[in-house]
């Protein structure tokens, strides 16, 4: 039997409208009260999958910004946060800004970027929280307020195409230092090195004393392929990205669908 189900938030959890259905809602209670337990693993910051998790009165496990942080829904302190290498963190940000691409700053308690217009910053300001700062100068702000060792996430947010060229350039130039990861089609992210949905999914699992052989693990995009990996069920979203698709055993419906209920349905 399974003993954790591995979920991602955005595209899998949530339908289009960022909500969690009530058939969605009801299954996870349903896994919970099987003896289940059930983990957010997502891209989101922090703030949110807290909120999420306060929402449903889910006390669990959770690892928020890819790993980047892991902790528990009433924790007042993370078990695990992870930073970038400071070393190359304005290199990455010239190399962005180069590309006429806007780097969103992900720290453990605040979001920031560049004060400018553009449509791709306003897309992704509707569903993150705490709010977007807006700063005229991303080097000479994290400069100012010490923050360049707090970074745990740089995000990008354009059309696929432009992001893929732009992470094949990031990987070429620092591939042993970061993880770069698509979490949908348009929103590119930087981490820590070796710090994945794949490790955050171990790492819960040593914490708890779960094989992962005992997990399932479900998601849609890209960054959600190392926890799909190295879980025992894998199991991709009927939406879900191409590569996604063909590293899962199980394809269930779409996030519209209640494509998790199903899922949970038939394997728990």
């Amino acid at each position: 039997m399974y003993k954790l189900i591995a979920l991602d938030i955005d595209g899998t959890t949530f339908n289009d409208e960022h909500k969690i259905s009530n058939e969605v809602r009801e299954s996870l209670f349903y896994a919970v009260n099987k003896g289940v337990k059930v983990v957010f693993i997502s891209g989101r910051e922090e703030f949110t999958i807290k909120k999420i998790l306060k929402e449903l009165n889910l006390d669990t496990y959770y690892s928020a910004l890819n790993g980047s942080i892991i902790s528990t829904t009433y924790s007042e302190k993370a078990v695990v946060v992870n930073a970038l290498n400071n070393e190359y963190v304005f290199e990455i940000l010239e190399k962005i800004e180069n590309s006429n691409l806007i780097p969103i700053i992900f720290l453990q308690d605040e979001i920031f970027t560049k004060n400018i217009d553009d449509k791709y910053l306003d897309i992704v300001s509707n569903f993150i929280n705490p709010k977007i700062l807006r700063v005229d100068d991303l080097k000479e702000y994290i400069i100012k307020n010490n923050l360049k060792n707090d970074i745990l996430k740089i995000g990008i947010c354009n059309e696929y195409d432009v992001l893929k060229n732009l992470e094949t350039n990031l990987i070429q130039n620092f591939k042993d230092e970061y993880t770069v990861s698509f979490s949908l089609p348009f929103f590119l992210e930087i981490m820590a090195k070796n710090v994945d949905k794949g490790y955050a999914l171990k790492s819960i699992c040593e914490i708890n004393d779960i094989s992962l052989s005992k997990t399932i693990a479900m998601g849609d995009g890209e960054n959600d392929i190392p926890m799909l990996k190295i879980c025992g069920l894998s199991v991709g979203m009927g939406n879900a990205m191409d590569n996604v698709r063909k590293v899962s055993k199980y394809i269930t419906d779409t996030n519209q669908n209640d494509g998790v209920a199903k899922a949970i349905r038939k394997f728990i």
